[in-house]
């Protein structure tokens, strides 16, 4: 799957005096891009930058790597990425031969024992470099690994600094000369040393062709699978070289709210949404767009609501956007854990189909995945700032009749519609859909069918023209990477046998013709069950106003019924305890409005889901904070320090009165 590059780029540039200036790119030929057979879909994992920046350390990286495997490995997340600031000032230390120095006050056991802890989890190394060559290795014109040559034979003193973010003192490097590439294939050795198994390159523009074809060369000789990943805002006009070499590109800036307390910003993530349009033609297995991190777990500290958060994730999934998390992950909220580990928006995410853009209308967008099995995953969008109702036509996406609906973020299936869907979306809100129609390839048990007995399930589908086998895989999640069962049948039939009660399976069926494999859907069932429920999870409290709150939370598989608690919390930080205000509910949602709610006071809520083999653990609380309460706690805070400080000058006013005094009796009785 080589593909090569011979071709002249011409640079445009304008200087401080106005004039144009033009340059001429002639690199070599390179091998690059799927030299790795990497990025079959988007990468799913972590990055420090977000949430640590400039200060990473061998512990934090550890403690990530600790939460990666705990709470996100089993939904497909796998790589744990170590963005910039390892490494001691490049101006004044380099290593031996002129590379980065790892700092060892922030790594004492070094890259490849950090490389090796994460290996251990059973997860993959991330890490990060510029272009260029450090300042310090010029100044001391250090060894090239393996070769006669120095820094300063390499180097282009004509092109100056390469002044790439932080890096303002990194330079050119004449790869035309002996030496130069050597440099980068010494780096790329280093890095694989290291069991470096993700690279990011960083500021890359598009001048930076030559060097950025160097590394690809470079990694490819380390034998090792690398995948590289290009940053950031690059241009589209050179996508199909980006494509070539790399496995991923930054489509815009950073998404991070620089200068504000946050870690995020609306106005940043909107601009996405355009890239994405723009984009989509050129995702695909082997490389993919890269909309940046998702910074929606860390609570108010991500500086977005609750539906800005969904439509976050919403956008980055139905674009099939490189998934990422940014946040601090010792630093976890439930909701935002809820949003990154909901298996059927990351089965959106892993489809392996870039979402494209159906209508924009002022306010509101659409966007869809045309999928192999003929099905469709439909995200909808408001980006206004009041209510607005979305909807899409079945026509306008070449669906003939009606069509089956789920829900993919509350996993509830909606029903049959004839013409299309509407929803009304709250500012900044969306919502993510499942479409099969119903001229949709028949697949038995039907898609989503519940009860069914582990011992042994019979899937059963139409015949396929021209498929000479077919080829199925079962899997416990979405993106199939927990195989359970896989094999190859030449009749449109197979038997699972021996699988788990109580869980949720996904079934993969694909057509074999000749040497080519294509994918014909992906599909579930439910095995029987033979325990209660999990407990609810994703739940909301809405209080639009003193009278009532209106309650949401995600279906839970099983469940037959749902039980609502809640408790109440003064300004005093008093409480109640949970008390049930609703039960026998049949749908995931409750308005409570059984009394004028009080002014000045919390309400917390929990839900149980209920079945025959019994009820579930109590979900994590969701809270309304009437917002008087908060201003007159913040008003009580104030007025406890303005007493504390008035006790405290009073407190000093007497003690300074009674010093003098005591002083004026010991004058009179001398």
């Amino acid at each position: 799957m080589l593909k090569k590059i011979i071709t002249t780029f011409v640079s445009f540039s304008i200087g401080l005096t106005g004039i144009f200036s033009t340059s001429v790119l002639t690199p070599n030929k390179a091998e690059a891009s799927s030299y790795n057979d990497l990025a079959e879909l988007p990468f799913m994992g972590w990055s420090s930058w977000s949430s640590i920046r400039k200060k990473p350390t061998e512990e934090k990286i550890k403690a990530a790597a600790d939460v990666m495997a705990a709470k996100f490995k089993s939904h497909g997340y796998e790589y744990v990425n170590l963005d910039d600031y390892y490494m001691l000032d490049w101006r004044e230390t380099v290593d031996e031969y002129g590379r980065w120095a790892v700092d060892p006050k922030k790594f004492p056991n070094g890259m490849k024992a950090l490389g090796d802890y994460i290996h251990n989890k059973g997860l993959k190394f991330g890490h990060y470099v510029t272009l260029g060559i450090p300042k310090a290795a010029v100044d001391q014109n250090t060894p090239i690994e393996g070769t006669p040559y120095h820094a300063k034979d390499i180097v282009d003193f004509s092109k100056g600094q390469k002044k790439n973010f932080n890096y303002e003192e990194m330079y050119a490097i004449d790869l035309a000369k002996p030496g130069g590439q050597e440099f980068i294939d010494s780096w790329a050795r280093l890095f694989a040393s290291y069991g470096v198994d993700y690279l990011k390159i960083d500021g890359v523009r598009n001048q930076d062709i030559a060097d950025v074809e160097a590394w690809a060369k470079a990694l490819e000789k380390t034998g090792r699978p690398i995948h590289v990943e290009l940053s950031n805002n690059l241009d589209i006009k050179h996508i199909s070289t980006w494509k070539q070499l790399s496995n991923g590109w930054r489509t815009d800036h950073d998404v991070e709210a620089y200068g504000t307390p946050y870690l995020a910003s609306w106005k940043k993530i909107t601009r996405r949404f355009d890239d994405v349009a723009e984009w989509q033609p050129h995702a695909g297995p082997g490389g993919w767009n890269d909309l940046d991190s998702l910074n929606v777990a860390n609570g108010r500290k991500d500086g977005l609501t609750n539906d800005e958060k969904t439509s976050y994730v919403s956008l980055w999934a139905i674009a099939a956007s490189q998934f990422v998390i940014g946040n601090d992950l010792t630093k976890l909220d439930d909701f935002g854990v809820s949003l990154l580990t909901n298996d059927e928006i990351l089965g959106v995410n892993q489809s392996g189909v870039a979402g494209k853009r159906l209508y924009k209308k002022n306010d509101t967008q659409v966007f869809y995945q045309s999928l192999p099995d003929g099905s469709f995953n439909i995200a909808l969008f408001n980006t206004g700032s009041s209510t607005h109702e979305v909807s899409v036509k079945w026509a306008d996406m070449g669906i003939e009749g009606s069509a089956f609906l789920r829900d993919l973020w509350r996993h509830q299936d909606l029903g049959s519609k004839t013409k299309g869907f509407s929803a009304k979306l709250s500012t900044h809100a969306s919502r993510v859909i499942n479409v099969v129609p119903a001229s949709a390839l028949t697949v038995s048990p039907e898609s989503g069918a519940t009860g069914l007995n582990p011992s042994k399930v019979t899937l059963n589908w139409e015949t396929v023209s021209e498929a000479d086998s077919y080829h199925i895989q079962v899997a416990t999640d979405p993106s199939l990477k927990n195989i359970v069962f896989d094999q190859t049948v030449s009749i449109p039939t197979a038997d699972i046998k021996n699988l788990d009660t109580d869980t949720r399976y996904y079934w993969k069926l694909s057509s074999i013709s000749g040497e080519t494999e294509k994918q014909i859907g992906i599909y579930s069932f439910y095995t029987e069950l033979t325990k209660a429920p999990n407990q609810p999870d994703w739940v909301l409290a809405d209080r639009k106003s003193n009278d009532s709150v209106s309650l949401t939370w995600n279906p839970t598989f099983g469940a037959d019924s749902y039980t609502v608690f809640r408790k109440e919390m003064n300004i005093l930080g008093i409480s109640s305890d949970y008390q049930p205000i609703a039960t026998d509910l049949s749908d995931p949602n409750y308005i409570d409005n059984s009394a004028k709610l009080k002014s000045g006071v919390t309400y917390s809520y929990k839900v149980t889901a209920t079945n025959s083999m019994g009820e579930s653990k109590k979900s994590i609380e969701g809270h309304s904070d009437d917002q008087s309460s908060v201003q007159m706690t913040a008003l009580l805070i104030v007025s406890f320090t303005l007493a504390a400080v008035a006790i405290i000058f009073i407190i000093a006013r007497i003690k300074s009165k009674s010093t003098k005094q005591a002083e004026l009796s010991k004058r009179r009785v001398s």
